[in-house]
């Protein structure tokens, strides 16, 4: 009887029949011809890259560690351990990518079972690769939004500072009933509260306010300007703050009469007798009303006189019935150091001639040493009919400090009309 023989997988080792021609177990091709009783003793192994004998003494070498310096030592910038500021789907491209080149060697590195192997786990972890990025994804896009959010919520608690409030707190009144002109606005201080905060002034603060209640009266012409460029006050410490908010943040149109409220932010220390509202930017005269209910307010008032100065021009009567003098006209104030003179002149027409002439061509005011032409404001008749009378307002602005005023009208050779003058004072 022939002795039977165990046939091996000189692949993987695996016990095989005499009939089959491959292995169950590593599919590989069993050879007839080879002899059934010889096992294998080696099986193929994963090859490695040779190392340089510069990377064998590395490697025997001791690691080094870095050691923390001591508390108050600087830490050199060489030493630093830098901070990564790489995107997380930055980042997980990358790792996709290195995924991707390391499942390729792989497949190049190997046969058989190790193939299948390979090629399952690398599916696993691509999956486990891409549900990574759309985790960095959503996790980027929440970070956006939530710092969107909390900007959000910033700017609403920095408008709505009083919002935790329910009560009013209490406010104390200080009556002023004071009048001043500005810009042509006569504008009346009726009285000064100061409070913690307003609740009916949606961006109130709560650490200490002033409300300044006035009334506002306008003629033929409109305030043109806005309440937070003009209207300050002034603290004791000398610190110049302006409106926060208004009522009505623009100067009335003409013709109105109404209420306006001014709040400024003020330290609740700082009492209402010892602050300064100041009206006016830096370029123009400045009003400063002390905010006692007893401030002199002369000095910013109009002056005024009738001359009756008469003097004959061109054949006609010309007469300063009356003269003025301010710091604003018909929506303008006066620039630094200057103010208006208003001029208020009749004309008599007796001859049989008419008059028509530009105004800007042939009168002047002089004012000490400066011969100034009309404003712009003034809107004086350029005609006047033969055997007719009429007058009209003339506006100057001229340097401050003058009480005494000339009014020139020019000489005109090619009409024949001679140089005449009216001397008036104002003040």
């Amino acid at each position: 009887m022939a002795q039977s023989h165990q046939r091996y997988c000189p692949n993987c080792g695996t016990p095989a029949s005499a009939d089959e021609r491959f292995c169950t177990n590593c599919g590989f091709q069993i050879n007839a011809e080879q002899p059934f009783s010889q096992i294998p003793t080696q099986y193929p192994q994963v090859p490695q890259a040779p190392q340089s004998q510069q990377q064998i003494q590395q490697a025997q070498q001791p690691r080094q560690y870095y050691q923390a310096p001591p508390v108050n030592q600087q830490v050199p910038p060489y030493a630093q351990q830098p901070q990564s500021k790489q995107n997380p789907i930055v980042e997980a491209f990358a790792a996709l990518g290195l995924l991707f080149l390391f499942r390729r060697s792989i497949r190049t590195g190997y046969t058989g079972r190790y193939q299948r192997r390979s090629s399952g786990c690398c599916g696993v972890i691509t999956l486990l690769v891409i549900l990574a990025i759309f985790a960095a994804i959503g996790y980027s896009v929440f970070r956006s939004v939530g710092s969107s959010i909390r900007n959000l919520n910033t700017v609403n608690s920095s408008v709505s500072s009083n919002s935790e409030l329910t009560t009013q707190p209490p406010i104390t009144t200080t009556k002023i009933n004071q009048v001043v002109t500005y810009s042509g606005v006569n504008i009346t201080i009726v009285d000064v509260q100061q409070s913690k905060t307003f609740l009916d002034d949606h961006i109130s603060q709560t650490n200490g306010m002033v409300r300044v209640n006035i009334k506002e009266q306008t003629s033929d012409s409109s305030g043109s300007f806005i309440y937070s460029d003009i209207a300050h006050l002034i603290l004791p410490d000398k610190t110049i703050v302006a409106s926060l908010n208004q009522q009505q943040a623009l100067g009335p149109n003409a013709g109105i009469s109404r209420t306006n409220w001014l709040d400024f932010p003020v330290p609740t220390s700082d009492k209402i007798d010892q602050l300064t509202l100041r009206l006016g930017t830096d370029s123009q005269v400045q009003i400063s009303i002390p905010l006692t209910g007893k401030a002199n307010l002369s000095p910013y008032q109009t002056k005024s006189s009738t001359p009756n100065g008469k003097t004959q021009y061109a054949g006609l009567i010309w007469t300063v019935t009356s003269a003025s003098s301010s710091l604003s006209i018909k929506g303008k104030q006066a620039d630094k150091g200057m103010l208006y003179v208003t001029v208020v002149l009749r004309v008599d027409n007796s001859t049989s001639t008419n008059f028509s002439e530009y105004w800007g061509d042939y009168v002047r005011l002089k004012a000490g040493d400066t011969t100034s032409s009309s404003d712009s404001a003034t809107n004086f008749p350029t005609f006047f009919a033969a055997n007719s009378s009429g007058q009209g307002t003339l506006y100057f602005a001229v340097p401050q400090g003058n009480t005494t005023y000339t009014l020139i009208f020019l000489a005109n050779t090619a009409s024949g009309y001679s140089q005449a003058t009216v001397n008036f004072q104002v003040g």
